[in-house]
């Protein structure tokens, strides 16, 4: 199932492993053709034996057995890479060192044999060979002076290197592709996830977790929205306030709040129509906004909704606790362009006669019984 999971997420993202893998490919390609400087690699080997002519016969053995102790050869590789002998070198050809600063050099014990590997790096074919075997040369005649027991020579000198080690746009244009599909498939999960997080995140901000109708917020974003899109355009905006909970509500499980809350949400979207907004306005009070209606039309259907409302609801399983909402309503409607401050305050006003007389459902403008 998870496998599945993330399988959907990168199809769902696969435009964007081809953009990543072009892009990785591409960048790879101009890198290798016209920004990186072609390098060169030169390699010259040595051989490190026993001198014949220094020892007799009988020490033969045990000059055998001491260079297969590798610490005789490492000396020898060190005194090839060392710094003196490079210099020496450089100083032997008469040039100077800024002048090899693009060269790297490196060396290598072969194991399990008396090889060493001598390697020199840069931009000139020519110039690594020629380094490589001058270096090479200056090496074997320096320790020629100091050791008598053992012997450095060429093995094979360094040729001139017809093709550069590095770039290799080939192999690196593959490498490149990879790199770019695995960079393609987590950025598409991670957008998959990123885009889930942002719309929970929108949801959470549309929908109130108790009743699940539209946050307040939402709600008059949705109303300048149709103000916006008809300003002449007839609405009615009425608050229904749950009067029956007032003093209740704080000393409410919230298991009960939440089951009151979506039963009066769902019977509000039960009854108005799909157009209709339903919002909570506050902790005990909903909003609701009736497009293309008038205040006496909203009247008409908010008292088929005061009908459900005004029935007990059943807060546990037996039916053996129940509550009355008693709920108000106050209705304001925006016939003359009112700004949507203007259209609150006005049911509000209507609410709170509401609130004040026998009369449940309030429309601003006509006081109760006249």
């Amino acid at each position: 199932m998870e496998i599945r999971f993330y399988l959907r997420m990168v199809q769902r993202g696969w435009w964007l492993i081809v953009v990543s893998a072009l892009i990785a490919v591409n960048f790879s390609l101009i890198y290798s053709y016209y920004i990186i400087v072609p390098q060169y690699e030169a390699v010259a080997r040595f051989i490190v034996s026993p001198n014949l002519q220094n020892i007799e016969s009988r020490d033969l053995v045990n000059s055998l057995e001491a260079l297969d102790k590798r610490s005789i050869i490492s000396t020898y590789a060190e005194v090839v890479n060392s710094r003196q002998i490079y210099n020496g070198t450089l100083e032997l050809l008469n040039k100077r060192a800024e002048e090899f600063a693009a060269y790297t050099t490196s060396v290598t014990v072969l194991p399990d044999a008396n090889i060493i590997r001598y390697a020199v790096r840069g931009p000139d074919p020519v110039v690594t060979a020629q380094l490589a075997n001058s270096v090479g040369q200056y090496a074997i005649d320096y320790v020629r002076k100091l050791y008598v027991i053992y012997d450095i020579d060429f093995l094979d000198k360094a040729s001139t290197p017809l093709e550069p080690y590095r770039p290799q746009p080939t192999q690196d244009a593959s490498l490149a592709l990879l790199i770019g599909i695995v960079f393609g498939v987590g950025l598409a999960i991670f957008r998959d996830q990123f885009s889930s997080t942002l719309d929970r995140l929108k949801q959470r901000r549309m929908i109130d977790n108790e009743s699940q109708a539209f946050t307040r917020e939402y709600f008059e974003q949705r109303m300048r929205q149709e103000f916006a899109t008809r300003p002449n355009n007839v609405v009615t905006l009425g608050i229904i306030h749950l009067n029956g909970i007032h003093e209740t509500y704080d000393s409410l499980p919230q298991a009960y709040i939440n089951k009151i809350m979506r039963e009066v949400t769902e019977a509000l979207k039960f009854q108005l129509r799909g157009n209709d907004i339903v919002g909570r306005w506050s902790p005990l009070e909903f909003g609701v906004l009736l497009t293309s209606t008038d205040g006496a039309s909203a009247k008409r259907t908010l008292a088929r909704v005061l009908t459900v409302l005004d029935q007990e609801i059943s807060l546990e399983a037996d039916g053996g606790f129940g509550i009355l909402l008693d709920p108000r309503i106050g209705l304001a409607d925006r016939q003359g362009g009112e700004s949507l401050p203007v259209l609150e305050e006005q049911a509000r006003k209507a609410l709170e006669i509401s609130m004040q007389s026998d009369e449940k459902i309030c429309l601003y403008g006509i006081r109760p019984f006249g």
